[in-house]
This record gives C-alpha cells, sequence and structure tokens, in this order.
C-alpha cells in the first residue's frame, strides 16, 4: 500500500528564520540612541543592515544656506555621519560630513548637526538652488 509522504507534513508549518545578529543589533541600538539623543521617536529614522550598515534620520528644521529644503542625517559603518537636504526631486544630496570616528558618541552628533543649523548664511546662497550639485545637460552632438 503506497501512503502519500506529504500528508505528513503540516502545511502550515512557521519557516522563517531570525538572521539578527550581534552587529545588527549593535547598530540599531546605536542609531536608536543618537535619535534619543536629538529627542526624536523611532518612526524619524531607519536603519538598514544589508549590504552595509546604514542609516537616515529626519530633522526638524533647516539648514541657513537651505532654507526650503528638509534636512536629514545619513549614517553608514564606513563613512560615519553626514547631512543631507533633499532636492526638488526628492533626492538627498550631502551638504556635510561629519569627520573623525564613523560611530561617535550620540552627544558628539547631536552637537555636530546642531552646530550646522547655528551657522550663518553664505554670501549670496540664502537659498540655494542646487544647480552646483547638479550637472548641466551636455549639448548634443547632431
Amino acid at each position: 500500500m503506497d501512503r502519500d509522504m506529504t500528508a505528513d507534513f503540516d502545511a502550515e508549518i512557521d519557516v522563517t528564520f531570525d538572521f539578527d545578529d550581534e552587529t545588527a543589533r549593535r547598530t540599531r541600538r546605536y542609531v536608536s540612541d543618537v535619535v534619543t539623543a536629538f529627542g526624536l521617536r523611532g518612526d524619524s529614522s531607519f536603519v538598514e543592515t544589508e549590504p552595509r550598515a546604514s542609516a537616515y534620520v529626519a530633522l526638524d528644521g533647516r539648514l541657513p544656506d537651505f532654507p526650503d529644503h528638509d534636512v536629514a542625517l545619513l549614517w553608514n559603518e564606513l563613512s560615519g555621519w553626514s547631512a543631507a537636504v533633499e532636492d526638488r526631486g526628492g533626492e538627498l544630496v550631502v551638504v556635510a560630513r561629519m569627520a573623525g570616528d564613523p560611530r561617535p558618541e550620540p552627544t558628539a552628533v547631536v552637537h555636530w548637526a546642531q552646530s550646522l543649523f547655528c551657522r550663518e548664511r553664505t554670501e549670496g546662497q540664502a537659498n540655494r538652488d542646487f544647480a552646483a550639485f547638479v550637472p548641466s545637460p551636455r549639448a548634443s552632438d547632431s
């Protein structure tokens, strides 16, 4: 007598695996500590751990040279923290980088970011339009 072997397996078996490791947990904890140091909530940020650890933290306020653009902090495990503003197309454009250790203390990140908001406007750059960041169109050769 042939028996259907598939009947012995429960079709509702949960086969999800937790691949979260210590590096990913440490990264999430670090970014959470930075977000908390800013007095923000967790919904203002997100963390990616693959292929490299990176993070995005939305900030309140506007930078003096970019008063019409949203501001965010970006972090990655190799280069550390940078400040970016959103251009008219919704792309993030890095406008400043924090020097030193890629994983500084959260309070150091807060002080650095706050200093960006306190800087005086660059002469003649009251509302930058990203012309310096966007390559001009190439003339056609035809």
